[in-house]
């Protein structure tokens, strides 16, 4: 290709994510993930979930086993993205952690990529704590003393 414009990258980088259907807009979220099998993602789902909780997800291998190994989760529906984008039966999709990914994303593309967890953090640090730098410079003025 002319330009190099279109070339994939072969430093793949993973990110599990998780949203908070909640709040809105949803708040998610994000980890860099060396591996994307169950061993690695049950672990976070059961980290980042609080009894109750109804988890969505396509039908990839490592999430074949949620509801029967997270006990606290209350239902696990599924969605088979070869086949659509919504479960007609069950309306289950994974439409709010692909749009909280893309926002993730647009923050990102003019860091030339996802690089470091750090940059992860600070997008859900941002998400909580203010959008706006006079309100992110409140936030970090206030939780200060928290870290003495």
């Amino acid at each position: 290709m002319q330009y190099h414009h279109g070339r994939y990258t072969t430093n793949k980088v993973w990110v599990f994510g998780l949203v908070d259907t909640s709040h809105q807009p949803a708040r998610g979220y994000m980890q860099i993930v060396d591996r994307r099998d169950a061993n690695t993602l049950i672990p976070l789902i059961r980290a980042h979930t609080l009894p109750g909780t109804i988890v969505h997800s396509d039908q990839w291998a490592a999430y074949a086993q949620v509801a029967a190994t997270i006990p606290h989760i209350a239902q696990h529906s599924t969605v088979n993205h070869s086949l659509e984008f919504v479960n007609p039966t069950t309306g289950t999709h994974t439409q709010h952690v692909e749009s909280y990914w893309g926002r993730v994303k647009k923050r990102f593309k003019s860091m030339k990529g996802v690089q470091r967890p750090s940059y992860l953090d600070e997008f859900m640090w941002r998400e909580r704590c203010g959008t706006e730098p006079s309100m992110a410079f409140d936030s970090i003025l206030a939780d200060i003393p928290c870290l003495t």
